[in-house]
């Protein structure tokens, strides 16, 4: 995959028209402010990549439609201490944590059965403070949402983030729709050195609004 791109920082970034590229199939790279639709099938994957010069970590929202908030996540938060890996009876699953990787590259992925309850899920890619300075520049951090029939989808930029001390970013958002999986690409900042979780709110992902990370 190609190395994940993020535009600038969520205490600058300015909203931008989606794009709604429609149904598509086959290999998609998907910019900032897009979405795309593709086939649901009975399991869909999120895969994140990185360089295994460091550790990052995958985890993801899940919002239910009668609007509650989960969190999958092989690591707690101060309001929610015991890692939750798996939800809804295996519907939502982390594989597990790689760390640093081997051969140059780490990866993690979460799998999705997008049951009838689903409403949407939202990948974040996080490092804690504990694994010092970087960028998603730096690490070519990346993403891949595939419907394991012949479908993917890459979220990808050519101006990654350089900054050093911003340690979370929302991704994109799968929605789960009556017409198919509805991948839109958001790449959304927290703020410089904040190690909070975002949050849905309104149909929408709101950095810095949740709880605390635990440090690995």
């Amino acid at each position: 995959m190609s190395p994940f791109g993020f535009g600038k920082n969520n205490e600058t970034a300015a909203a931008a028209p989606v794009v709604d590229l429609g149904k598509k199939t086959g290999a998609i790279s998907l910019e900032k402010g897009n979405r795309v639709t593709i086939a649901k099938t009975p399991v869909v994957t999120a895969r994140c990549e990185w360089s295994s010069n460091t550790d990052y970590d995958l985890y993801a929202l899940v919002i239910l439609k009668d609007g509650t908030e989960l969190v999958c996540s092989t690591f707690g938060s101060e309001a929610q201490p015991d890692p939750t890996p798996e939800l809804l009876g295996g519907a939502v699953r982390h594989l597990g944590d790689v760390g640093r990787g081997q051969n140059g590259k780490a990866q993690e992925t979460i799998e999705i059965k997008l049951t009838d309850e689903i409403e949407a899920v939202v990948p974040i890619a996080y490092s804690a403070q504990s694994n010092g300075m970087g960028s998603f520049r730096k690490y070519g951090v990346s993403l891949g949402i595939d419907n394991g029939s012949g479908t993917s989808v890459t979220i990808d930029s050519a101006n990654a983030s350089k900054r050093m001390s911003v340690f979370t970013v929302a991704i994109g958002v799968i929605r789960n729709t009556a017409d198919g999986v509805v991948v839109e690409s958001l790449e959304t900042y927290s703020k410089s050195l904040s190690e909070f979780r975002p949050t849905w709110q309104n149909g929408q992902v709101v950095m810095d609004a949740g709880s605390k990370n635990i440090f690995k």
